[in-house]
């Protein structure tokens, strides 16, 4: 029994070495980084969420693990590739502006208690459709952080943003609103 498990432990492909799949996963310990927000950061996240939002603990972090062109906010901190890291998300284009947006909607989500890591991976959906009425938490939770993320763009345009305002809690009444799930639970923004 033990030789045929060495066997098959030896048949095992080895360590990827010189590839391209290698170098896009491959980071020396060394190369890793990590950061507090900017003050230009925690303007944008408290315009916003709001004065309230706590963004202190907020690291910003490379992890070999998060795919290119992806960010994941499981912990209250948010993880990039080390492709994509960027010194100060304040003083670069909407796109990556609102992409900062989008990741602390997940920190603003754990915040609030919600159990992010478990929603993203049961609803990946991020496509959603604004509904009169239809509460906040009620839908996903990347539908949330994108129509945060939506919201900011149109507001950054100038355009109207009257649906997102009527839908999004933090941005009706900052210190008063509560709304709540489909589960009844409700959560105190």
């Amino acid at each position: 029994m033990r030789i045929k498990i060495k066997q098959q432990l030896m048949q095992l492909p080895k360590p990827i070495k010189n590839s391209w799949l290698a170098k896009g996963l491959a980071v020396n310990a060394g190369q890793q980084k990590s950061r507090p927000l900017t003050e230009g950061e925690i303007q944008m996240a408290h315009s916003v969420f709001g004065a309230d939002f706590d963004v202190r603990q907020v690291r910003l972090k490379t992890a070999w693990w998060v795919l290119k062109n992806y960010a994941v906010s499981p912990n209250g901190n948010i993880y990039f590739n080390p492709q994509d890291w960027v010194e100060d998300f304040s003083k670069q284009s909407l796109g990556k502006k609102s992409w900062l947006i989008h990741e602390l909607t997940h920190v603003w989500q754990l915040q609030q208690g919600l159990k992010v890591v478990r929603g993203a991976v049961l609803n990946r959906r991020y496509d959603y459709s604004l509904q009169q009425g239809k509460r906040f938490f009620t839908y996903g939770i990347e539908q949330q952080a994108r129509m945060v993320q939506d919201y900011f763009v149109r507001r950054e345009q100038g355009k109207d943003c009257g649906a997102w305002q009527a839908c999004i809690p933090f941005l009706q009444h900052p210190k008063e609103h509560k709304d709540k799930d489909n589960n009844n639970k409700e959560y105190k923004v």
